[in-house]
């Protein structure tokens, strides 16, 4: 095969069964992944791959020439890995990080000091998504790494905990109880702002308050975390909340800290990374990097 493209083409046809979706993890069009493909059938005299529903499937000629197709193409990723050279301080790379807008709040701030101050000319580039397109992002290389509490994630990925978290309250200032101790019925007498993510920590929160009988409590439901700070300020609501949100949350806003009076369960979060990108000095340096701001980082969180 003369042309490498077309051995990326075959192997985003494989793995995503969908031209659309081969062109999406492509960075190409439609068209041109059809084209690919059209070239591919010429050079094989065989279809590869024909619409089945609305899937592409392989045929049985495809199937028997994916291994030593898709192994090649390994062995020259592994070749181009081999960047014994790499320099932080003339990397011009974009990161990209998958992670919520807590992420953004908590995280990013030290990450991008220690970022500038070793690898200055980088840039860096955020991105949300569902468990299906954070995988396939670092699947693909599209996303470096993902960061947050994503249990979920478990193909082909490789887990680091980089800082443990527990739940505390904010309420505003002004609060009828900023001076006093937050017991139980007084935590379950006000009302409750809850946000919902696609995070099961989030969704301890809520368990928590129905196990304690507070289920009538929950005023508001909303998706974002940084949403809730503004939504405590103009009430007398109650926001449950990771610890390391809340301490930064209350350098900027009048929010008191509170500790939580019943047990919620503490999470840990994670730096994710596939596979594929295991021993790329890039990616190795990144991660090794990012974990290290943000495990210093825990002890002012807490």
């Amino acid at each position: 095969m003369k042309d490498l493209n077309l051995l990326y083409t075959f192997e985003a046809l494989w793995r995503d069964h969908s031209t659309s979706i081969a062109a999406q993890n492509l960075g190409v069009t439609q068209s041109a992944v059809s084209g690919s493909l059209k070239r591919l059938r010429q050079s094989y005299g065989d279809r590869l791959f024909t619409l089945v529903g609305r899937r592409m499937e392989p045929t049985p000629f495809c199937v028997q020439i994916a291994g030593p197709l898709l192994e090649s193409l390994n062995l020259i990723r592994a070749a181009e890995r081999q960047r014994v050279d790499f320099d932080p301080a003339r990397c011009r790379e974009t990161f990209t990080f998958r992670m919520l807008d807590v992420g953004e709040v908590v995280c990013l701030p030290p990450i991008l000091r220690q970022l500038a101050l070793h690898a200055p000319l980088a840039r860096l580039n955020t991105v949300g998504g569902a468990m299906d397109e954070t995988l396939t992002g670092l699947a693909t290389g599209r996303v470096d790494l993902a960061l947050g509490y994503l249990p979920s994630l478990q193909t082909d990925i490789h887990r680091l905990p980089v800082f443990s978290q527990h739940y505390v309250c904010a309420i505003r200032r002004e609060h009828r109880l900023a001076d006093q101790e937050l017991t139980l019925s007084r935590y379950l007498a006000c009302d409750h702002v809850v946000v919902e993510t696609v995070g099961i920590s989030n969704q301890a929160v809520e368990r928590a308050l129905v196990d304690a009988g507070g289920r009538g409590c929950i005023r508001m439901r909303v998706p974002h975390h940084l949403s809730s700070a503004h939504l405590v300020l103009q009430s007398d609501m109650v926001w449950t909340l990771p610890v390391a949100l809340g301490r930064t949350l209350a350098q900027f806003y009048p929010l008191v800290i509170k500790p939580v009076p019943l047990h919620i369960p503490s999470f840990d979060i994670d730096l994710y990374w596939h596979d594929r990108f295991h021993r790329d000095p890039l990616n190795k340096w990144l991660r090794e990097m990012v974990s290290g701001v943000l495990k210093r980082q825990q002890a002012e969180w807490q």
